[in-house]
């Protein structure tokens, strides 16, 4: 590092104003007078030994630094491509599982799955065998919504009729109610 830069971190020299009651010269090696003489006058062919010798230390000092940022570059790319490699594979098993699911749906697979679905509703509606206290449940629901109660009023009049629910325990809610209503008495 030059030693104006050294100097300059370091605060011990401070440039001048340009402009204003002191030149800019002042303090400094030639006060006054800004005109060099002799050998205080800079030499505009600088010795070009000196020069490549300074650009080739500094070279040789900065080689391992540049060094390892180009290994350091280098191995970052590396895993760069990996990532995009599995990236890659990622995207093909995707596309390789979306033509199956096509050609599974292209067969008899949509028959298959609206088959699946309506079976689920019918596992749903499968009805239990009728004990007389189911039966006789099903009527007053089907009776007091007919009349236009709404499922709630229905719940709470099964519990003040203290009938137990189908599992024998809790109390009757309008969304039980609702299911019943809806699994059992509608067509």
């Amino acid at each position: 590092m030059s030693d104006f830069l050294k100097n300059l971190r370091s605060g011990q020299e401070k440039q001048q104003p340009r402009y204003g009651k002191k030149t800019f010269h002042e303090n400094r090696q030639y006060p006054g007078n800004e005109k060099r003489l002799g050998a205080d006058r800079r030499n505009d062919n600088l010795n070009k030994k000196d020069q490549s010798e300074l650009l080739a230390e500094t070279l040789h000092e900065l080689t391992p630094a540049i060094k390892e940022y180009l290994i350091e570059m280098a191995d970052s790319q590396r895993r760069l491509a990996e990532i995009e490699e599995i990236k890659a594979k990622a995207e093909e098993k995707k596309s390789k599982t979306l033509e199956g699911l096509m050609e599974y749906l292209k067969s008899d697979g949509i028959e298959t799955l609206l088959n699946m679905k309506d079976d689920k509703r019918k596992k749903r509606k499968v009805k239990k065998p009728m004990d007389a206290n189911r039966k006789k449940v099903l009527q007053i629901i089907a009776k007091m919504r007919s009349e236009g109660e709404t499922f709630d009023k229905i719940a709470l009049f099964l519990e003040k009729e203290n009938l137990q629910t189908f599992s024998n325990r809790g109390q009757w809610h309008a969304q039980t109610v609702h299911r019943l209503y809806q699994d059992h008495i509608l067509p």
